[in-house]
């Protein structure tokens, strides 16, 4: 297996900006949503229609898992309606917002995908914002991204987050972006209207695109959607990725074959590795690649501000249960920030529940999420495209 160049030697020795849940930041968090006067009018209306009462009841990790958990499939579809047709201010806290308008930091809104119906909203706050920032540059550093050098970002901007975070993440590290935009929605309606020739037209335009950036400029740091990546070979000259020495991916997908060929052949040398989450959840990185991982891509879940775990689905025996480790299941995930809360959302994705193992074992001591995939693309037939 051929790995990529040593990680800088101070990566592994400075604190992690990642730490374990922890009592005091859950009740900082509920105090800010379910503050009567300045929470969050969502999750204070759905505290009395519950009959929760959180902000006096909920002290601890395990008493949110216990009381502010999703009930059950009506509950969190309740919610997902919410967040499709209700103004987006009616789930980030009246303090949070109010901050913002005072100088306080940005809000910013987003979009998902809309794979399981009309998009979601969402929000990113500068506090959020901040934390991911610090730990892109721990996992980057982990995986010896270089500093300085200019990025190129082949992906969804408009209403989605990755475009606007891997902006950001560019300048902090020194560098600048180059952007390819991409419509993800518009190519599933064209497969899904079966508009082959209209697909195949647009993916060739995206290529067009990233030939003439790579040709003319310095690139030292790749970041594509999955599928991209993976069609690159069939439309790219290897020679314009000569100078690329990090490559990120994001979106759909990648089976470890897809990780090995891109790892040994098209990047050699190359750290290759993926970013996990949507604009809802929030986002987290693949683990730094080893022999051991046998080209699986396995994601460390940046607590405590997103918490992601595997459970047993609702057509499984003690459905909600954790999986016992190396076991698959349905992902959940957990959102604990100043803009957002989101109490144990069952995604329709599908991942192994892993246990630490390797080089960053110790430093992120938590369950992780291996080889995540979503049903509709590989079993129920839905349109992938090109995220």
């Amino acid at each position: 297996m051929q790995l990529a160049p040593p990680r800088p030697a101070d990566a592994l020795d400075r604190p992690s900006v990642l730490a374990e849940v922890t009592d005091a930041h859950v009740r900082r968090i509920v105090e800010l949503h379910f503050d009567p006067d300045t929470g969050s009018r969502y999750w204070l209306d759905r505290d009395r229609r519950l009959g929760t009462n959180a902000l006096h009841k909920v002290h601890s990790w395990a008493d949110a898992q216990q009381l502010l958990s999703f009930r059950d499939a009506a509950d969190q579809s309740h919610f997902e309606e919410a967040a499709r047709r209700a103004p987006v201010e009616d789930f980030v806290p009246r303090s949070v917002r109010d901050s913002a308008r005072h100088g306080g930091g940005f809000l910013w809104t987003a979009q998902t995908g809309g794979t399981t119906g009309a998009f979601k909203h969402g929000t990113w706050g500068a506090p959020y914002w901040d934390q991911i920032m610090d730990f892109s540059d721990e996992f980057l550093d982990l995986h010896g991204v270089p500093r300085g050098g200019n990025w190129l970002f082949v992906g969804p901007t408009g209403p989605h987050t990755t475009g606007r975070l891997v902006v950001d993440i560019a300048h902090r590290r020194g560098g600048t972006c180059f952007s390819i935009d991409l419509d993800p929605r518009i190519v599933k309606i064209y497969g899904a209207e079966g508009m082959t020739a209209a697909a195949d037209r647009y993916v060739r335009h995206i290529w067009d695109q990233v030939r003439s950036v790579l040709s003319s400029q310095r690139v030292e740091v790749l970041f594509c959607t999955s599928r991209l990546l993976e069609m690159m070979p069939e439309f790219i000259d290897l020679s314009l990725l000569a100078g690329i020495r990090a490559v990120l991916h994001a979106g759909t997908t990648m089976p470890p074959d897809s990780q090995q060929v891109l790892t040994e052949q098209i990047f050699p040398g190359a750290p290759v590795f993926g970013m996990y989450g949507t604009s809802t959840t929030g986002i987290c990185y693949q683990k730094p690649l080893e022999p051991t991982d046998d080209y699986h891509v396995v994601y460390v879940p940046s607590r405590p501000h997103v918490l992601l775990d595997v459970m047993r689905s609702a057509d499984e025996p003690d459905p909600g249960a954790l999986v016992p480790y190396g076991t698959e299941g349905q992902v959940r995930v957990w959102r604990l920030t100043e803009d957002q809360l989101l109490p144990g959302f069952a995604e329709r994705d599908r991942a192994t529940r892993v246990e630490p193992y390797g080089v960053v074992a110790d430093r992120y001591p938590w369950a992780w999420l291996g080889d995540p995939y979503s049903p509709e693309f590989t079993v129920g037939g839905q349109v992938e495209g090109v995220y």
